[in-house]
């Protein structure tokens, strides 16, 4: 059984908008998701309201290009096959609790959201990481049980996705995901407005 990293929907209200991104308040938000978050089954968590799951949601970003991926039918989550996504990421495991990665080591968001990113994709030349803010979508069944750590990352030489069976990743450049916004999951458009697109 995978447990997942959520904290209760009620101590983060304060913080978020049924729709968008946060931006105001990030410090005393990510102390709070630090102190509250707790590991719950991850069967329970998909359908309880009642805890968002902490996703981090990295997009990397070359110039004036953004890596996209596009969820492949034999993808874990069926309610997003097909649509285009900016970030890369996903659940924080127990795992994540004790555990560094590479050189990395600053608590369990962080050393979750490297994992997440190197096991998604292969990155020839990582950038520094630069938090954006959080992403909340309580429009919809996945976001109403899912709040993202939305960051961007600068990155040069290639990236790849490394289980091509469930993605797919290319580059667009910005005027490109224009007119693409109606074709992204709803967090991505979020990110998108968010990086300018």
């Amino acid at each position: 059984m995978e447990n997942v990293l959520a904290v209760d929907t009620g101590s983060l209200r304060p913080f978020l908008r049924d729709f968008g991104l946060l931006t105001a308040n990030l410090n005393r938000a990510l102390a709070l998701i630090a102190e509250r978050s707790v590991f719950v089954p991850r069967d329970q968590a998909e359908l309880d309201p009642e805890f968002k799951q902490i996703i981090p949601y990295v997009a990397l970003l070359k110039g004036d290009s953004v890596f996209v991926t596009r969820r492949l039918p034999r993808g874990g989550e069926k309610r997003l096959h097909g649509l285009l996504s900016l970030g890369i990421g996903g659940h924080i495991n127990e795992c994540d609790a004790d555990a560094v990665v590479g050189a990395v080591d600053g608590g369990v968001l962080l050393r979750g959201l490297y994992r997440e990113l190197r096991e998604e994709v292969e990155i020839e030349n990582e950038g520094a990481l630069r938090f954006v803010g959080l992403i909340n979508d309580d429009g919809t069944e996945v976001g109403s049980v899912h709040l993202g750590l939305f960051c961007s990352m600068d990155v040069t030489g290639e990236v790849r996705v490394r289980e091509t069976e469930k993605l797919e990743g290319f580059w667009m450049r910005r005027d490109e995901l224009r007119g693409a916004v109606e074709k992204m999951e709803r967090w991505s458009a979020i990110a998108a407005e968010a990086l300018g697109v």
